[in-house]
């Protein structure tokens, strides 16, 4: 219904659409290329482009899922378009030299959130691709399983094994010190 709606030129559709999506796909985006303007610009042009060709539309899945599918796959290509270009200016004992210069924790419950919030950033940044990428669009997107799959371009089961590596992968990564 709504991608007829798209089609016939709904602007209050389209403007629906845009305000239910935006923030949570630039938050989205952000994740994946690390910038906040980067990300809106993204999001934007991704918009004006459905609005350009809501004529063609044809979609078999939501809106919602095309649009994250599509803002996966150009974030990701500019992450490693930036990547490639950045490749040679990356200094990791940069990052030593900052934490020596950061200011102490003001308080034990800063500093164990800081460091339970290290831990599962690292740990999900630890995780194949797909499987962060499955887990993120359920939890933080909050995408239904046959959306997540709809993304992803894989069937539902799979995402739900996805979902349960995920799980596991997280657990034995946070549940085991040694790992640190």
């Amino acid at each position: 219904m709504l991608v007829a709606q798209l089609r016939a030129g709904n602007v209050e559709a389209f403007r629906k659409l845009f305000f239910d999506v935006h923030a949570p796909l630039c938050a989205f985006v952000e994740r994946i290329v690390g910038d906040d303007a980067r990300a809106q610009e993204l999001v934007q042009d991704l918009f004006l482009e459905l609005w350009q060709r809501r004529e063609s539309l044809s979609l078999s899945g939501s809106v919602r899922a095309y649009l994250y599918a599509t803002a996966r796959n150009r974030a990701l290509n500019v992450r490693r378009r930036d990547q490639v270009e950045r490749a040679w200016e990356d200094d990791e004992s940069l990052d030593d030299v900052r934490a020596l210069h950061e200011p102490p924790a003001r308080a034990d419950q800063l500093l164990e959130q800081a460091e339970r919030h290290e831990a599962l950033t690292s740990a999900m940044n630890g995780l194949p691709e797909r499987c962060r990428t499955a887990m993120q669009l359920r939890w933080q997107e909050g995408l239904s399983y046959a959306e997540v799959a709809q993304v992803l371009g894989i069937g539902v089961k799979a995402v739900e094994k996805q979902l349960a590596r995920g799980i596991r992968l997280l657990r034995d990564a946070l549940g085991n010190p040694s790992n640190e």
